[in-house]
This record gives structure tokens, sequence and C-alpha cells, in this order.
């Protein structure tokens, strides 16, 4: 069930990337990497090894986005909650 609230609330976070206002080539490039990274944990069968650095980086993602894009920030942290919950 984790994994599939994962998968949605990834869904949520691409359709806002996708509706955003323009975004520092950059940053873009560093969360849509983050996201295919999430995607390749969640689809694996064995569970993630503790401490991935996939939330750390997403955490500071959502900090470089927060005043320019606060949807999209929200977002983020709805990844990184639910990234936790699975103890990633």
């Amino acid at each position: 069930m984790e994994r599939e609230s994962l998968r949605e609330t990834l869904a949520r976070l691409h359709r806002e990337l996708e509706d955003a206002e323009p975004i520092d080539a950059s940053l873009r490039s560093d969360l849509e990497q983050a996201v295919a990274e999430i995607r390749e944990v969640i689809e694996r069968k064995d569970p993630p090894e503790p401490g991935h650095p996939l939330r750390e980086r997403l955490e500071e993602l959502a900090v470089a986005l927060e005043q320019s894009h606060p949807l999209l920030t929200k977002a983020v942290a709805r990844v990184v909650r639910a990234l936790a919950v699975m103890g990633i």
C-alpha cells in the first residue's frame, strides 16, 4: 500500500512539474532525476536500504523551489513524507 501511495504522490508531483512556471533547467533536471530514482526504488521487490540519500536530495530541491514554486514545493514535500513512511 505504501508503494502505491508513493506512486500516486509521484504522479501528482509529475503533473505539478508539467504545469509549473518555467524552472531553472538544472533544477528541473535534478528533480526529474530524483523522481526517476524514486520510481526505480519503489519498483524493486526488496525494501530500500535505510539512509538512502533520495529524501535528503528532495528536501534540498524543495528548499531551492520554495520561493519561486510554492505549489511544486508542496508536491515535493508530499513525496518526502511518503519516502519517510517507507523508511527511505
